[in-house]
């Protein structure tokens, strides 16, 4: 009954506040009060879109400045989900991240009707120095249309209807990894403390000098940042992997190497205690958590880094050992390999991972297994998979020999081999060089 109206707003205009899920106060009420709609880590200007849309009238605008990242964050699916039920899109603009605004997000424009859906959407996304320009004129100038069913409840990716029709045949000839690879992916190792399990050459060297037995539990070690696209540039660091059931007392130098951080190995009591690491049915000398697929990490398999710019995929037969930076394919072979760092899946990529920041524009992308795993693989008869698969042996050799080899030419046969393999006509091709360059 605000200012009199009691049937809703004819237009509700703002700039919502941003605060992070996990520092918002009181989430209890939030919860309560938007009981189906909450998530604990969304942002808090999520529920001031629910809000805004549920105070309209029917046929009412909501148009709001806000951070664009709902649109691909899991935390998102709530509202992208709401807003196409309530409120679909008349307009979207995406400023990304040219910093057209003062903030510290990245802002879109988004304006949507109460109870629409018949209009069409139109959109558009702001890059390099083009955010100078008034925001009508540029929608107006670079503005596309696009289908209200491209506004996928996993992601919205703001796409002009070639690309997301050619998204839409990628994904008609590939079968989800998860179904491809037969194994589920595996997330990298999480210590719980760094300080204490990592070393170096000259410490492992120690280690097995006091007790030769050391050797058995050390493991060379690969960071986020230190997988490549090819390759992995190994720092000479090892993990002293202590996994559930170790019986410490065998490694009594490993032991005492230790135990100079008991203090803050050993398990919480409760959550808000000073020292230790997080709470759990874990013994103070064991690696945090439960890799019950340890065995994983000692077969061949395919590791790449959960945030990156593009795909930075390399096929490891060493047994490395990763933290919780990457994921791992268990038991993929160099086909899948050559098929993941092809241009043709870096464009799949950039259209359906969530992403931190215009992926289009440089942006870094979020490579986590509960959104890889739906990455299209299309099966390739047995004379191409040999093909490939000799090809991405060729290139990660050479790369792993010298990381400025020159494997242009084999990497443009992959990238041939894998657009026939999808099928693509011509003009698809040419669409993906497009966007790549």
């Amino acid at each position: 009954h605000m200012f009199g109206v009691t049937d809703g707003f004819d237009v509700v205009l703002g700039n919502p506040p941003y605060i992070r899920g996990e520092a918002i106060p009181g989430k209890a009420r939030l919860a309560a009060a938007f009981d189906g709609f909450y998530r604990a880590t969304a942002d808090v200007y999520t529920y001031f879109f629910h809000r805004g849309a549920v105070l309209l009238k029917a046929g009412g605008l909501l148009c709001f400045i806000a951070s664009n990242k709902f649109m691909r964050a899991d935390y998102g699916g709530p509202l992208r989900a709401f807003l196409k039920r309530v409120a679909p899109p008349l307009s979207i603009l995406d400023f990304g991240r040219t910093g057209t605004f003062d903030a510290t997000v990245r802002p879109l424009v988004l304006l949507a009707r109460r109870g629409g859906g018949h209009e069409s959407l139109r959109a558009a996304t702001v890059r390099g120095g083009a955010g100078a320009m008034e925001p009508g004129a540029f929608m107006e100038k670079h503005g596309f249309p696009m289908a209200r069913d491209a506004l996928s409840d996993s992601g919205w990716a703001l796409a002009e209807p070639a690309l997301l029709a050619l998204r839409a045949k990628i994904e008609a000839a590939g079968t989800p990894l998860r179904d491809y690879l037969k194994e589920r992916i595996c997330y990298g190792i999480k210590t719980g403390l760094n300080d204490a399990f990592v070393i170096d050459e000259a410490t492992r060297q120690k280690l097995i000098d006091e007790d030769p037995t050391s050797v058995d539990l050390i493991k060379p070690w690969l960071r986020g940042r230190d997988v490549r696209r090819w390759r992995a540039d190994w720092r000479g660091l090892y993990v002293i992997f202590t996994r559930r059931g170790t019986n410490i007392e065998a490694y009594p130098a490993i032991e005492r190497h230790l135990s100079r951080w008991r203090a803050d190995l050993e398990p919480k009591a409760r959550r808000g205690a000073k020292r230790g690491r997080k709470p759990g049915r874990y013994e103070w000398f064991e690696i945090q958590d439960n890799t019950a697929y340890h065995e994983a990490f000692t077969r061949p398999k395919i590791i790449y880094p959960i945030i990156a710019r593009q795909m930075r995929a390399q096929l490891d037969s060493k047994g490395h050992l990763t933290n919780d930076k990457c994921f791992i394919l268990p038991g993929a072979d160099p086909c899948l390999l050559a098929i993941l760092n092809s241009k043709l899946l870096d464009l799949w990529f950039r259209l359906a991972m969530p992403c931190l920041d215009d992926p289009f524009d440089g942006g870094d992308m979020e490579f986590r297994a509960v959104f890889m795993q739906h990455t299209p693989i299309a099966t390739p008869p047995a004379t191409t998979k040999r093909r490939l698969a000799a090809l991405a042996n060729h290139i990660q050799t050479a790369k792993q020999t010298n990381p400025n080899a020159d494997v242009a030419m084999q990497e443009a046969e992959v990238n041939s081999l894998v657009y026939a393999l999808y099928e693509l006509d011509e003009e698809d091709v040419a669409l993906i060089k497009s966007e790549s360059k």
